[in-house]
């Protein structure tokens, strides 16, 4: 019920993005909504008539989604500080340094874990790993975003809340599973009605076509001590890492 449940929330998902003319505004989000309903409804199905293949076909596809959630956390980046604007000419390189220290991380704490016994348990440190990554840029974005004072629209505003709250949960989920068997039987049911309730969200956040507010520009020398004070900030990271 909880499968087909949320195969549903999918589907409804997905047509409002057509219905309302979204996708043409959120085409990585509109690449991962049909991802779900996809991959999804192929657990589904397998679930009720293939049993035998369903264990092998659930944690494939959900090691897969778990790269393509950063469509997910492209996509409210690329809202909140639009290509062209004076925040994203000013913070793009930092945050690319960032992203790409946090991939790092999440790769190697990934390969440092040697209790690699069955596929759930690679999919747990995968999920573990690169999920605590994504929480991680999805908490940044809406705390930069509230600092250099960017307004969220409905639309990225549920899709960013839900979608952090969510990943955030399933992150410390599946550590706890991982730590004790005894949480197994919480997991099961946990993280999926989490799922849902991101999806019912997402549904209320796409109900209405209500984009992010365009920025409102800051006057040159105000950006431009938005920009030396962010690459202080830069350069202090790299004297800490590499003194």
């Amino acid at each position: 019920m909880i499968c087909a449940t949320a195969v549903a929330l999918e589907l409804g998902a997905l047509l409002l993005l057509l219905r309302n003319g979204l996708w043409r505004a959120y085409m990585f989000f509109l690449a991962y909504a049909i991802w779900l309903l996809i991959g999804n409804s192929a657990i589904l199905v397998t679930f009720l008539y293939f049993p035998a293949v369903y264990p092998a076909l659930y944690w494939h596809t959900d090691s897969i989604d778990v790269v393509l959630r950063f469509l997910v956390v492209w996509e409210v980046f690329h809202q909140t500080f639009p290509n062209g604007s004076g925040l994203n000419k000013s913070l793009s390189k930092g945050l690319g340094i960032i992203a790409f220290g946090l991939l790092v991380f999440a790769c190697a704490t990934f390969w440092g874990y040697q209790n690699y016994t069955s596929l759930r348990s690679i999919h747990l440190a995968l999920d573990r790993s690169f999920g605590f990554v994504q929480a991680v840029m999805i908490l940044g974005t809406l705390l930069m975003a509230r600092y250099y004072g960017v307004s969220y629209g409905r639309n990225i505003r549920g899709i960013a809340l839900a979608f952090g709250g969510w990943v955030s949960l399933s992150t410390a989920n599946n550590a706890m599973a991982d730590l004790t068997n005894s949480f197994l039987p919480y997991w099961y049911y946990l993280r999926p009605l989490s799922f849902v309730l991101m999806m019912a969200v997402w549904i209320w956040a796409l109900w209405v076509y209500e984009p992010n507010p365009p920025i409102m520009e800051s006057e040159a020398a105000e950006l431009s001590q938005w920009t030396e004070e962010w690459n202080r900030t830069i350069s202090t990271a790299r004297t800490i890492i590499r003194p």
